[in-house]
């Protein structure tokens, strides 16, 4: 059996956490050799679970003591600047749960740091590479649609009512600023991820549940630079049949050869013009969410293997996070917004 080529950190044992330590054992040449966590003990029990030695809630002795290869932070964000800042003095690589920063210059900050320190930064948005994406990009490629003209992306997790929503992760309630911050940047890296750039938003949004501080629902009209359209109608209160499906909703995609539909399962469904609708069959990736987590963080590891660029290289992901800020100065002024540079 060949050994690992790589050793990382991983930092954080919250939700996500045991999702993205799973999706390391799939992924080959690398050994995660330490955990770190505010409460101690909380990381231990995951250690267990994972096969993970060296268990810290000390961040600089973990970095220092093992000297990796690379770190993934899966924290809440607002310690992600402070880590990411002492794995970059340190010159390590940087595996990074977004949102990275609270704030838009928080981001760029943080982008611009590991920058000027030559420490390569990709942001973990895993969501472009769950398979059913992976596949939709592969099908425009062949022209299986034709030109693709309009996007219709619903989004109905179904776990936002109540007095206790999201109890997966309940800190979602607390965020001022929520649905498209947390959830909303996703869509629009994926929908950049297969269509292209995004240039101008016209956003609505409301708080319907009183018990959390942010919005939970946005609708949001875009604009592509190659002249197609979409709709990411949102929201997480919704009634449905079941709650946090595989896609978290579904997508139809209208172009002139044919149309594409995905299913809340990943299941993909083309109707030809003038044909028959059929489903398409391919292949799916084990794990969380169509292997989205799997197939990002072996990306990360292939990358900081051969060189090559990051899909979301830290400065490519500020366009993903320039449209949720475009969206809510749109929400706020109640017109089309440009996104731009700030």
């Amino acid at each position: 059996m060949n050994e690992p080529v790589l050793r990382g950190v991983f930092l954080g044992a919250g939700h996500f956490a045991g999702i993205q330590l799973d999706a390391w054992k799939a992924v080959p040449g690398v050994k995660i050799a330490g955990l770190y966590h505010r409460t101690a003990e909380k990381a231990r029990n995951l250690a267990e679970r994972h096969g993970i030695d060296l268990v810290t809630d000390d961040v600089r002795l973990l970095l220092d003591q093992t000297k990796p290869d690379f770190v993934d932070i899966c924290t809440a964000v607002d310690t992600h600047t402070s880590f990411a800042r002492m794995a970059a003095d340190r010159g390590i690589p940087i595996l990074c749960q977004k949102p990275v920063a609270p704030t838009w210059e928080g981001t760029v900050n943080l982008i611009r740091y590991c920058k000027d320190r030559h420490v390569r930064l990709m942001v973990n948005e895993n969501w472009r590479w769950q398979s059913w994406y992976r596949e939709i990009k592969k099908l425009l490629g062949e022209g299986v649609l034709g030109e693709p003209f309009h996007t219709y992306c619903l989004m109905r997790p179904g776990d936002g009512w109540g007095d206790d929503p999201y109890p997966l992760q309940p800190y979602f309630r607390q965020m001022p600023q929520f649905l498209l911050m947390e959830t909303g940047v996703h869509y629009f890296d994926t929908l950049r991820y297969l269509f292209g750039e995004i240039e101008t938003v016209n956003c609505q949004t409301r708080r319907i549940n009183p018990v959390i501080q942010g919005e939970d629902l946005a609708v949001v009209s875009m604009r592509f630079a190659r002249g197609m359209t979409a709709v990411f109608d949102a929201n997480r209160v919704s009634s449905t049949t079941e709650t946090r499906t595989p896609v978290n909703g579904m997508m139809e995609i209208e172009g002139s050869k044919a149309t594409l539909q995905l299913s809340p399962h990943g299941e993909i469904f083309i109707i030809p013009r003038n044909g028959t609708k059929y489903r398409h069959a391919y292949f799916m990736t084990e794990g969380y969410r169509g292997g989205g987590a799997v197939l990002a963080q072996r990306h990360f590891v292939q990358c900081l293997l051969d060189g090559s660029r990051f899909e979301t290289e830290g400065e490519d992901y500020l366009q993903s996070v320039r449209c949720v800020y475009a969206c809510y100065e749109s929400a706020r002024k109640q017109s089309v917004e440009r996104v731009e540079e700030r």
